[in-house]
């Protein structure tokens, strides 16, 4: 008898389990399986109809394709170096070193996230803009106006200025998870560890960074989605130019696919940006994960 009732009982807690799955099943299955499937599926069509290989053989031929994907690289690797250097430096100094002041510092620094991209947009164009903006008001000043580039008009700056405006806004998103991970630290460690003589730098060194470690994998991972992903500062403040020399992955898939109306190929370019951001993803977890300590 009692092992009928906990057989059931056992029954019971596992239709229960799977009654809770339900939803999050739905939602991977309807908003992500769906449309990479659907998309893996368009990519793979011919423009004459039957599966083919054509459109990622044209990847390789098209030089646009090739400048998405390193400025999309670039992207992630400096905006990861910007953003976590500051981010961990500036919560360092809130959360370690300041007394008064913390809860306001932290509201200033995030206050750019919750600003729409259009007014971020606009800012920084007329910020950038030669003849009138500020910056070129500064080298007007210093009786340099001749020497101020067109940042947003040149090839070779265009990039660079827009992972720019991309840290101000997401440095703040950066600080607050160092300093939850700050905040953790256990205060007698600190204590014990300046008892040892280990201040200045070697706070920093042996415990802060160290014992941050999984805010820095989460960052990392949130990061390189994010730089991948990053579309409307692009479009709104460059549409890709000038001459496709900003273009992203993301950036070239509505170009592609919305513009040029020609959806298999901007599958085509929406699988290898799938691929990368696995890749990477993937590469960073390896890299970052701990060893197992030999005895």
């Amino acid at each position: 008898m009692r092992t009928s009732l906990a057989s059931a009982y056992g029954r019971r807690a596992v239709a229960q389990g799977w009654l809770y799955l339900i939803p999050a099943v739905l939602f991977f299955a309807l908003f992500i399986a769906y449309p990479l499937v659907a998309n893996l599926i368009g990519s793979l069509q011919g423009h004459r109809g039957g599966f083919a290989l054509q459109n990622y053989q044209n990847l390789f031929r098209d030089p646009i394709f090739w400048t998405a994907l390193k400025n999309s690289l670039i992207w992630v690797v400096l905006t990861l170096a910007i953003q976590m250097v500051l981010g961990f430096v500036l919560a360092l100094l809130i959360e370690a070193y300041l007394v008064k002041g913390r809860a306001l510092f932290r509201t200033l620094l995030f206050l750019p996230m919750v600003i729409t991209p259009s007014v971020i947009a606009i800012v920084f164009t007329t910020l950038y803009a030669p003849d009138y903006g500020l910056l070129y008001g500064i080298f007007a000043r210093l009786g340099l106006a001749n020497a101020f580039p067109a940042l947003l008009g040149t090839p070779n700056t265009a990039t660079l200025a827009l992972i720019l405006v991309n840290a101000w806004q997401w440095t703040g998103f950066f600080v607050l998870l160092y300093s939850v991970g700050i905040a953790q630290v256990d205060r007698e460690l600190l204590d014990a560890a300046e008892i040892d003589g280990i201040r200045g730098f070697g706070r920093i060194r042996y415990l802060f960074l160290p014992l941050v470690r999984p805010t820095h994998i989460t960052l990392l991972v949130l990061g390189t989605l994010q730089a991948l992903q990053q579309f409307p500062l692009i479009y709104l403040m460059t549409q890709g130019g000038p001459a496709n020399s900003s273009q992203v992955l993301a950036t070239y898939i509505f170009q592609v696919g919305f513009v040029e109306n020609d959806m298999r190929y901007a599958s085509a370019i929406s699988i290898v940006l799938f691929a990368v951001a696995v890749i990477l993803v993937a590469a960073e977890y390896l890299l970052t994960r701990e060893r197992p300590s030999r005895a």
